[in-house]
């Protein structure tokens, strides 16, 4: 009898979702509501920027080096390596609960608490390619789904719970998810290898992108180069707009409890286009869904800018369907299809980093804007950026070509 008849999928299906449930509700506690937390302790704008930036630049840094300890250890299991670090991110958010409102103390502790936030994503992400890879189903689409339900639930939460008590309730929320997170893990079943063959192909895949210089997969793959720069632009304003939401919102006569409701209005409008997307491709190549995707960050980037109350504001929110939660599965359909085989890892992983340095651009941005020119230039500055990655989208996704991307 092997692995996967002894496995229940249905309870390994639920815990996966608790997992991914558990994680994006920690992510929103930690990372959404970072200025928020960080203001309360003395921050200025670009003093959140700079520290917020550190731990994402950390964090890319350091996801290859786990990704690489998860695939060769013998000694120790890709849950219980994602527990560790889900257990190192909450000893650090205890330390910035703990400390006194001393600058360099709080800044170093919610650093690397961002750092290790950021280097377990991918490996929450690869637990359920860890047990399709042994032949055992765990639909990732439901368990995204709650993740991005969770996420909804946590912001509207947090902003009513802040409002009525203070931002240290952010700490303590974002610890309570990252006991479930490695709770979840410790729950679900490591498996022995049963497919050698399988996971040679894998280290002959990964060793082969590892060996190619990311100079020469760029000049192969000019278009998808310029999309990637698109891309940069496009999450540097998402991140910039998100990191600093809350002083766009009090600009329009807001508060915390607005912002929660903001950012859960823009959750669960995910919803509906990743439970349609497998439908779109039906009618739609991957390359003019990203191409669409880039548009709606250019609209919502506008109706940013034009809002002038708080429920103008709500309405942009529902552009996060095409936006962001149309990019999502858009590009990683894309990269699978426009790269050779021996690329589609190093586009996976170029397309995620180029997402995360969309998050250190606009966090120093963002900040430093605030500092020292005020909401609307940071909205302005903003549509320029969304535009403009709209317009490199669409000239660089035009074609959909493996290799002949020049």
């Amino acid at each position: 009898m092997n692995s996967s008849q002894k496995i229940n999928t249905r309870l390994l299906t639920l815990q996966y979702c608790v997992l991914q449930g558990s994680y994006w509700a920690s992510f929103c506690a930690i990372y959404a509501f970072s200025t928020v937390l960080l203001l309360a302790k003395g921050f200025s704008s670009s003093q959140i920027g700079v520290t917020v930036a550190l731990g994402n630049i950390l964090g890319v840094i350091l996801q290859p080096v786990f990704a690489g300890i998860a695939d060769s250890s013998k000694r120790i299991s890709l849950q219980k390596l994602t527990a560790l670090l889900s257990a190192v991110t909450a000893f650090f958010f205890v330390l910035v609960y703990l400390l006194p409102n001393i600058f360099l103390g709080i800044a170093a502790c919610f650093l690397l608490t961002d750092t290790f936030l950021q280097v377990t994503q991918p490996l929450v992400n690869s637990v359920s390619i860890y047990y399709v890879n042994h032949g055992i189903s765990v639909d990732f689409g439901i368990a995204r789904g709650v993740g991005s339900i969770s996420y909804a639930a946590t912001s509207s939460a947090l902003g009513y719970l802040i409002e009525r008590k203070s931002a240290n309730v952010i700490i303590l929320i974002g610890l309570l998810f990252l006991a479930l997170i490695v709770f979840a893990l410790l729950s679900m079943p490591v498996l022995k290898a049963e497919n050698s063959a399988c996971h040679a192909a894998s280290e002959i895949s990964a060793g082969t992108t590892v060996n190619e210089s990311l100079w020469h997969f760029f000049t192969r793959y000019k278009r998808f180069t310029v999309a990637l720069l698109g891309v940069t632009l496009l999450f540097t304003f998402h991140n910039m707009t998100n990191n600093y939401l809350i002083q766009i919102v009090q600009s329009l006569g807001g508060n915390s409890a607005n912002m929660g409701t903001a950012l859960s209005i823009a959750a669960i409008c995910e919803l509906p286009t990743m439970l349609i997307f497998s439908k779109l491709l039906k009618y739609f190549r991957s390359n003019q869904l990203l191409i669409l995707s880039g548009f709606f960050f250019a609209v919502k980037a506008i109706t940013y800018l034009l809002a002038g109350t708080v429920t103008q504001f709500y309405l942009a929110q529902v552009f996060q369907m095409g936006a962001f939660a149309l990019y999502i599965p858009a590009s990683v359909y894309y990269v699978n299809e426009t790269m050779e085989a021996s690329d589609k890892f190093k586009g996976q992983a170029v397309m995620t980093a180029t997402n995360t340095l969309g998050g250190v651009i606009g966090s120093l941005l963002g900040g430093f804007l605030l500092d020292y020119a005020g909401i609307t230039p940071l909205l302005i500055t903003g549509f320029i950026l969304a535009a403009g990655g709209a317009v490199l989208l669409l000239f660089s996704c035009s074609t959909r070509k493996k290799h002949t991307l020049n």
